[in-house]
């Protein structure tokens, strides 16, 4: 891919495959996408910088570009080539009679990638060159004001739908968010104790705000968690507006001063252009954080795939006499994994079976016989964990608190369970967790592990002085090495082991992708939640990597906290199917039956999904999976008439399709070339595939 850089009137414009950018006189940068021979642009020039160093109190944002001084190098540091443009600029601002201007150069780089269209990342470096020393108060990157009136004038300026990949609450819905007039989120994306009130924590330093025509989304591109905010709100003119802030504390050991003649940088922040909804801006941010280093996971290994029940269906007070009992019926649905959830141990932290009478009264031993006589049965068996978490009771916190994440005054803070966390930068902690895996699966013979809950999202700062940590934000950035120790055992122990991670009902975010090769629809709410978060799991990790939906409940025992039965979300989004339940009817069971018996016959869950509608604007909802040559389609609404026909996207041109309903067996006709629409009419839901004739 070319970078072909020009002048123009209102600045520089480079162009690099379908994007398109001005670059501004005030460094003001604005984001094209070209399309059928047209430009689509939602960022408007409103003569403001894009970039805003915050220093001594001041905004320093008014700067003079030097257009003779623009460079255009190699691409450096990345996986994939491309092409550098750095441009230099300055600002001298707030001088009067009796104080001096403060000044300050800024060099810009801007990255564009050959093989990730629409992608350019930015990092500025900004160096005192006044002569007294100033606070680095903040530092805004990529700043864009969006009006949704460029590509629709009819529409009022901040009607857009937007993904939120920063942590918000549990059950908040995160993938498709519409904006309305008094919208504003700080999308902070640490986990500062010291600042309660900000959501969960943690998440995916990414967010997207798209019309129908086009998107823009905007997130970090270090490949490692990053201590910032990614702020969106709607301003008094009713644009939106979003940029990357960084705000640099002593208490974590970062330069908070400036001195002459000193320099500091931003991280790279990436804008990434697009259409339709939020899955290919996921799936390039993914790609750039891959080309940057970070091996995120593209495929499951086979065992994955395998449809489960998990015991919770029982809750905590299960008995091994219950779960053998449910053995049979789910070998009949043809599920291959059977869980033991939640329940199972004493305390956190010291992960002892739990010796209740009809548990494990004999420990170790009794665990043994117990995942013995699941495989005798002709299951895989899985392990539910929460790795980090230690209860204020347990034998771990007597007898190695120096373990553990601590706040400056000593204190331990607490994730959502009310637990303390082991430190993942601790060698011992994680020494200490290894050791587990080594006895769950190597000692006590289960095939997988399951991660879950909400204080899987983010590690607070660790003030521990045992630790010698470089900073406190140490236990933060690189939360991810527990996971890798978790999974690199795992493996070891069982190659191709299933681990499957659950933050319940928040956003996964990209740093812990390389350690676990199930994902998710994490603890949904709804069922639009389920089945576009599927969307989200897809775009991050591959079109046919394994992505639960987080269980088929029975209706008569479904309690709020997720979504009740709805195979035909799960199926039709090409999600792997799993369940609990303690009972169920003699029509359930024909239901289960059917169900799991057209999942092992389609595997559509290791099919490629395929980004061809936009879950935020098109209508009706719809998914689509290809699997063997055939092409699956799910349509969602509550009613559809048949005088509304159903667009077939992605059918190859001149080829003549049969088309069917391939859960109730119906034929609907076929499709000739230059005909891409079907006339049919469903309530609830329509799952067809489209088979090439011939």
């Amino acid at each position: 891919m070319i970078l072909k850089v020009t002048a123009s009137e209102r600045g520089l414009v480079a162009e690099s495959g379908p994007l398109k950018l001005l670059i501004t006189e005030h460094l003001g940068l604005v984001p094209q996408l070209m399309h059928a021979g047209g430009a689509l642009c939602l960022a408007r020039d409103n003569g403001q910088s894009s970039f805003i160093a915050r220093l001594g109190g001041f905004d320093i944002d008014r700067w003079s570009v030097d257009w003779n001084r623009v460079e255009q190098l190699e691409l450096f540091g990345c996986a994939v080539s491309g092409k550098s443009l750095v441009l230099h600029a300055s600002a001298s601002q707030y001088g009067e009679e009796f104080y001096p201007a403060v000044e300050i150069g800024l060099k810009l780089t801007l990255d564009f990638y050959d093989t990730l269209p629409g992608v350019v990342t930015a990092r500025a470096e900004y160096t005192n060159n006044g002569t007294q020393p100033l606070s680095i108060d903040e530092l805004v990157s990529c700043r864009v004001l969006l009006d949704r009136r460029l590509d629709d004038q009819q529409r009022r300026p901040w009607e857009f739908a937007s993904y939120l990949g920063p942590a918000g609450r549990w059950g908040n819905d995160y993938s498709v968010v519409y904006l309305d007039s008094e919208f504003d989120r700080p999308n902070f994306v640490g986990a500062d104790p010291a600042k309660p009130g900000l959501g969960e924590l943690g998440g995916a330093p990414l967010v997207d705000i798209w019309s129908q025509s086009s998107g823009l989304a905007l997130a970090s591109a270090e490949t490692h968690p990053v201590w910032a905010s990614l702020p969106m709100r709607v301003n008094r003119e009713g644009l939106v507006q979003a940029s990357l802030c960084e705000t640099p504390e002593a208490r974590f050991g970062q330069r908070t001063v400036l001195k002459p003649g000193e320099n500091t940088c931003t991280q790279r922040t990436a804008l990434i252009a697009h259409r339709l909804d939020f899955h290919d801006a996921i799936r390039s941010w993914a790609s750039l954080l891959r080309a940057r280093g970070l091996e995120i996971l593209t495929d499951s290994p086979q065992a994955c795939y395998k449809p489960y029940w998990k015991s919770w269906g029982f809750g905590h007070d299960f008995t091994l006499e219950q779960i053998y009992g449910a053995l049979e019926e789910i070998r009949q649905f043809g599920m291959g994994m059977a869980m033991l959830d939640d329940g199972w141990f004493t305390t956190y932290g010291d992960w002892e079976p739990n010796p209740a009478t009809g548990k494990f009264p004999g420990g170790d031993k009794d665990m043994r016989e117990f995942t013995a006589r699941i495989k005798k049965r002709g299951f895989m068996s899985s392990l539910w964990w929460y790795p980090p978490g230690v209860e204020k009771e347990s034998k771990l916190f007597r007898e190695h608190p120096q373990w553990l994440v601590q706040n400056e005054d000593g204190s331990y803070p607490t994730c959502p369970r009310d637990l303390y966390h082991l430190c993942p930068q601790h060698p011992e902690a994680v020494e200490y967790v290894v050791s587990l895996v080594e006895k769950f699966m190597g000692d006590w013979g289960f095939d997988g592990i399951y991660l879950d809950t909400t204080g899987l999202s983010a590690v607070p700062p660790c003030f521990n002085p045992a630790h010698n940590h470089g900073s406190a934000l140490d236990s933060f950035t690189g939360q991810s090495a527990m996971y890798k120790a978790i999974y690199d055992s795992a493996q070891r122990i069982k190659p191709g082991a299933p681990v499957e991670m659950c933050i319940c009902s928040l956003p996964h975010d990209p740093f812990k992708m390389p350690y676990y090769n199930v994902a998710n629809a994490s603890d949904p709410t709804s069922l639009p939640q389920m089945r576009r978060r599927i969307k989200v799991e897809k775009a991050f990790r591959g079109p046919s990597f394994c992505v639960g939906d987080c269980y088929q409940i029975p209706i008569h025992e479904w309690e709020h906290w997720s979504v009740p039965e709805s195979f035909e979300s799960a199926l039709g989004t090409g999600a792997q199917l799993t369940t609990l339940y303690s009972n169920l009817s003699e029509a359930q069971r024909k239901k289960w039956q059917l169900w799991f018996g057209l999942y092992n016959h389609l595997m559509l869950s290791s099919g490629d999904y395929l980004n061809l509608y936009d879950l935020a604007w098109d209508k009706p909802e719809a998914h689509v999976v290809r699997k063997n040559g055939r092409i699956y389609y799910a349509f969602y609404a509550e009613r559809w008439p048949r005088n509304r026909p159903l667009e077939l996207r992605g059918l190859e041109q001149g080829k003549t399709y049969r088309v069917s309903d391939y859960v109730n067996g119906t034929d609907l006709g076929e499709v000739s070339p230059g005909q891409q629409s079907i006339s049919h009419a469903f309530a609830g839901s329509l799952l067809i595939v489209a088979e090439p004739v011939g």
